[in-house]
């Protein structure tokens, strides 16, 4: 059986900032929490993923906000700055060109 290691949850939220940095996930470029977590994170680390996620959202500190209304539930970064700050101030890797 195979043993898989427990991400912290600043680890998660660090892993979720830089892969949206990445990926430019900021202005009109926008996507769903599931595609966000899915794209980001291990399978069994997906569930804890998707509710540190929304708390993010709601969290002024954190650099991604909610975009859009209905059922789709999506996101992008506040500007590639905060997130920039944001994983710098939390021990998080910055993607090579956005330092």
């Amino acid at each position: 059986m195979q043993q898989y290691r427990k991400m912290e949850d600043k680890e998660i939220r660090n892993r979720i900032v830089r892969k949206m940095l990445r990926n430019q996930v900021v202005g009109g470029h926008k996507k769903q929490i599931d595609t966000v977590v899915n794209m980001t994170l291990p399978s069994h680390e997906q569930g804890r993923g998707r509710d540190l996620l929304e708390d993010m959202v709601t969290d002024p500190d954190a650099p991604i906000e909610g975009y859009g209304g209905g059922h789709r539930q999506n996101v992008r970064l506040t500007s590639v700055e905060d997130a920039v700050d944001y994983l710098k101030s939390n021990g998080g890797d910055v993607p090579f060109g956005f330092d």
